[in-house]
């Protein structure tokens, strides 16, 4: 017999979270143990029952957003089902700020091949675009779009990619944007 339900999901909900981020939903509930909990993802399952009651995204993207569900049962057979909707915002950069990209997580030796990305094409320094000696960091100037980075071993060809930031303007005067990679 279910005793209470607590946690984030108690109630159906919609949450909204920014790009990048870690995204951790919870779905605590209390009853006779012991408890297994399933997740649901627009109607897809996304994972098996286990004792988890926490869903983790590390980086959520936008094609994370939906309806996610939590389905709990035990011993018993007794099942409970709570929702969230989850929107996901982009990650924008106005005039004037400093943006910080999350540097992909690439273990290896030598140091990973770091690349920069503008909507899908590799950046190549000019005028425009300055990048400190390591790649760790760029300026730009009024180059609007979505930056990502890309870290790569040359041995392995193990590759990880931070979330995309999107750069914004305002108005038509010259601005120049600051990019970091942040470990």
């Amino acid at each position: 017999m279910w005793k209470k339900v607590v946690g984030m999901l108690s109630e159906d909900t919609v949450q909204t979270h920014l790009e990048g981020n870690r995204l951790v939903l919870t779905c605590l509930a209390e009853g006779s143990w012991p408890l297994q909990y399933r997740w649901i993802l627009n109607n897809t399952d996304i994972t098996h029952f286990s004792p988890l009651y926490t869903y983790v995204i590390p980086e959520v993207q936008r094609s994370d957003a939906g309806l996610y569900q939590c389905v709990v049962r035990n011993r018993m057979g007794a099942l409970l089902q709570r929702r969230a909707e989850v929107q996901v915002q982009r990650r924008t950069v106005s005039v004037g700020r400093a943006a910080v990209l999350n540097a992909p997580t690439v273990s290896c030796f030598p140091r990973p091949q770091v690349t920069w990305y503008r909507d899908g094409h590799k950046i190549i320094p000019s005028n425009r675009i300055a990048m400190s000696l390591d790649n760790q960091a760029m300026s730009l100037d009024n180059q609007l779009g979505g930056y990502y980075v890309q870290a790569v071993n040359g041995l392995t060809g193990q590759n990880h990619t931070s979330p995309s930031v999107y750069l914004s303007m305002a108005g038509k005067t010259s601005h120049v944007y600051n990019l970091y990679i942040h470990r």
